[in-house]
């Protein structure tokens, strides 16, 4: 259902090219299958601002710095029931979020629902041992893994079909997490359990970021995540997607640029 930060967690290892906009970093090329920390416009994922009827400039920014989150939660969920009343979308729901709702319906994912464990036991080790994410899941702890605990978040990386392969971080929000099915192997893909940010990023290649009522399926609404896609560096080729997922906190601009960087 994520480098400067907030108070409470650890700041990783700064490497790269440094963005003037987040204050991120991004790691040389190659340290990670990650493509790029700014999309095909040239903007920084936490380059967004505020704007007249309550919508952001950047359409991939949750919410603003400063914003109050929960008047935020309340105004999408009226603009999530009018959607699954009509089909129609309303503000404060941004481009990605509404292209992802339009994409999730006509998949008829259901909206009550939750993902399905396609992986487990001795399939789901042998897969992902072999898989090429298992030889950077190191790295993603050294960078991340602080992070979640530090904030009560969860560390997730899935395949390019959006099956988690690894879900790690602070015990209780596993468990949880595991409500909803966010375990290892179960299917997070946008056409299997609608919008959020792994199975979004991985359908719209690049950082994306969902908050409580954006999410397709009521039962993630109490739940924030920050997701970027992960390419081979040398092919390109899409691997998966490393995510953070966790409360509020993690609609700040920062936590999508923290995934965007890594």
């Amino acid at each position: 259902m994520s480098k400067s930060r907030a108070p409470t967690t650890r700041t990783p290892a700064r490497t790269g090219t440094g963005c003037a906009t987040c204050g991120w970093s991004t790691p040389p090329d190659g340290t990670l299958a990650r493509r790029r920390h700014r999309g095909d416009d040239g903007l920084c994922p936490a380059s967004g601002a505020p704007s007249r009827g309550g919508e952001l400039t950047d359409t991939w920014v949750a919410l603003q710095a400063g914003a109050d989150p929960a008047q935020r939660r309340r105004a999408l969920r009226g603009a999530y029931e009018a959607f699954a009343a009509a089909g129609r979308v309303e503000r404060p729901v941004r481009a990605v979020v509404a292209e992802s709702w339009r994409r999730s319906a006509r998949a008829r994912v259901s909206r009550e629902g939750t993902a399905d464990v396609e992986l487990s036991d001795d399939g789901l080790a042998a897969y992902r041992d072999g898989h090429p994410l298992a030889k950077v899941m190191p790295l993603f702890r050294e960078l991340m893994g602080a992070y979640a605990m530090d904030g009560e978040h969860l560390l997730a990386v899935c395949d390019a079909q959006g099956r988690l392969l690894w879900v790690e971080g602070h015990a209780t929000s596993r468990r949880q997490a595991g409500l909803m099915n966010f375990v290892p192997g179960a299917r997070w893909a946008e056409a299997a359990t609608g919008t959020n940010a792994p199975g979004t990023a991985i359908a719209v290649d690049r950082p994306v970021q969902v908050f409580a009522a954006e999410h397709f399926q009521r039962p993630v609404h109490p739940w924030t995540c920050a997701a970027a896609p992960v390419h081979d560096p040398g092919t390109g080729r899409l691997l998966g997607a490393v995510d953070i997922t966790g409360g509020d906190r993690l609609a700040h601009p920062h936590s999508l640029a923290f995934v965007g960087a890594v």
